[in-house]
């Protein structure tokens, strides 16, 4: 099925495919769990005809293909604003951080970038004591704006099946930003989203 666009907040995290320096790495890579999709495959990708005029885009990129992150971008129709949060992992047994593979240097933060289309704006009102930092300047208004004041761009939380991304970032972008909300590759229905991909039922209902 394919969804009516017009959305003016997106939520993607691609099937990046990237490869692997030896063989020891293939039970870590994206495509032991999952069809993935080439750079060039990934900027064809039509998500433009889903946003609405003033979009934010909230996308899931990998360090590995950092050179390609603008590329993408622009391709896809938006252009980078910032850096929307990163997500710091850590072992939910253990307590201690968890790291990726390695290329160069092994990974901890996985970053999720701020794009934008059209001059999209924050929630018709957001609530004074936003996250627990204290009242939001009077101002705070466009996405520009909350870009230059934004204090806190780290989600801290346990990792879990492979690229299960932390349910934090459903309470932050409704917080910041009015909806529809789309998901695309999403792996969980979610009330008040509307979800695609061919995983969406993988984990099942969120509470």
């Amino acid at each position: 099925m394919r969804p009516v666009g017009g959305f003016p907040v997106i939520l993607v995290d691609f099937p990046w495919d990237f490869k692997n320096w030896s063989a020891l790495g293939e039970a870590k890579n994206a495509k032991a769990h999952y069809d993935c999709m080439s750079i060039e495959e990934i900027k064809q990708f039509p998500l433009a005809n889903l946003a609405a005029k003033d979009c934010v885009l909230l996308m899931w990129v990998t360090w590995p293909l950092m050179p390609h992150w603008n590329p993408v971008i622009e391709a896809l129709g938006f252009e980078y604003a910032s850096l929307g949060w990163e997500w710091r992992k850590f072992n939910p047994k253990t307590g201690k951080y968890a790291f990726g593979g390695g290329y160069g240097t092994r990974k901890n933060l996985e970053p999720c970038l701020m794009c934008t289309r059209g001059n999209p704006s924050l929630k018709s009102e957001l609530p004074d004591d936003l996250f627990g930092m204290g009242r939001v300047p009077e101002g705070v208004r466009s996405v520009r704006d909350w870009i230059e004041w934004w204090p806190d761009d780290e989600i801290r939380a346990a990792s879990r099946e492979h690229s299960r991304k932390p349910d934090e970032q459903y309470d932050r972008i409704e917080t910041m930003f009015d909806g529809p909300y789309i998901e695309l590759f999403a792996r969980q229905r979610r009330k008040g989203w509307t979800a695609w991909g061919n995983q969406v039922d993988k984990f099942g209902e969120a509470a």
